[in-house]
């Protein structure tokens, strides 16, 4: 399922009115779809359509703009470029909205034509841009309503067809502790994409005990990473017992026919069941040293008193003669 981006700017007002006093009324959106991938080429045009739902009690004017984006943190979060910017990855001014105002009646739908060309000399690999809505006061009314509104988006991420580079790399592998009594085991994977476009690889981690028999693999969630961005992920491997050295590899599937993997050793030494165990031994051990010493002198002591009654017995037949 594509991950739903929608963004939480900063919160605003949009005052309709300043001689007269206002009454705050919040608006609320649904955009949809959250997100588009598009495969296109250089030169060629696609339309898509963009829902926006008021599920407000109140009509709404919305105006619409294109905004450029990119992603900087590790979370995969969008950020708005604001200023005019000549970036490799942008894409805005390919957008052409069928109308820059929307009228939008309350708990109904309305629908927006996006018409995307890409350039002729476009450069192949991803370009990102977003929709965004935001509430216009009406034309004629006096201003009695301030709006409080969450902008909200749609996202499009394109991919110009043509030489693009892949490229990933798996920046850490890692979990908490090299020497672990009992699992279950956490594992943390942060992969860099330093390829052309967005990706989204396909991640598994498999578990090698020391007699090389593999366990079922741990599949980790498909995300989007971003052109020079990084993402980190969690994979558990459940299993509570073991004992000895175990090899983690991780393999990384990014691109058409690439892969990167590594490999992460760690050891399940459960010691205090060890030291627990080797305790009952212990105590079974001298137990089993007392008793034997005590059964070897009570059988030296049967000797000792068969040898006297032999030696009565003797004494007795010597003195009836």
């Amino acid at each position: 399922m594509k991950k739903a981006y929608i963004f939480l700017l900063s919160t605003f007002y949009f005052l309709l009115g300043t001689a007269t006093p206002t009454l705050a009324q919040e608006v609320s959106l649904v955009v949809s779809p959250p997100r588009t991938d598009i495969e296109i080429k250089p030169g060629e045009t696609i339309q898509k359509t963009i829902k926006v739902t008021n599920t407000s009690p109140t009509e709404l004017i919305l105006g619409a703009e294109t905004i450029d984006f990119i992603v900087k943190d590790d979370a995969g979060t969008p950020i708005k470029v604001t200023t005019e910017a000549s970036g490799r990855f942008l894409a805005s001014p390919w957008f052409t909205l069928e109308t820059e105002e929307l009228v939008v009646p309350p708990k109904e739908t309305a629908q927006l034509t996006v018409i995307i060309t890409a350039p002729s000399d476009a450069l192949p690999g991803g370009h990102y841009a977003g929709i965004f809505f935001e509430p216009k006061e009406k034309r004629g009314e006096k201003r009695t309503v301030s709006y409080t509104t969450t902008q909200v988006g749609s996202l499009f991420a394109l991919n110009v067809a043509g030489d693009v580079n892949f490229d990933a790399v798996i920046k850490d592998f890692s979990l908490k502790n090299f020497v672990n009594e009992f699992g279950p085991i956490d594992f943390s994977l942060t992969l860099e994409n330093q390829s052309d476009t967005h990706i989204s690889p396909e991640s598994s981690i498999v578990v090698s005990d020391m007699l090389g028999r593999r366990q079922e693999p741990i599949k980790l969630d498909s995300v989007n990473i971003f052109p020079f961005t990084s993402r980190t992920q969690t994979a558990r491997w459940d299993q509570v017992w073991g004992l000895g050295k175990y090899i983690a590899t991780v393999t990384v599937a990014y691109g058409p026919g690439l892969t990167t993997s590594r490999d992460l050793p760690f050891w399940i030494i459960p010691y205090r069941l060890i030291a627990a165990i080797l305790v009952i031994l212990l105590v079974l051990i001298a137990s089993g040293i007392s008793i034997k010493r005590h059964l070897l002198h009570r059988s030296d002591q049967r000797d000792g008193e068969i040898d006297e009654l032999k030696r009565k017995i003797a004494e007795l037949e010597n003195n009836s003669r």
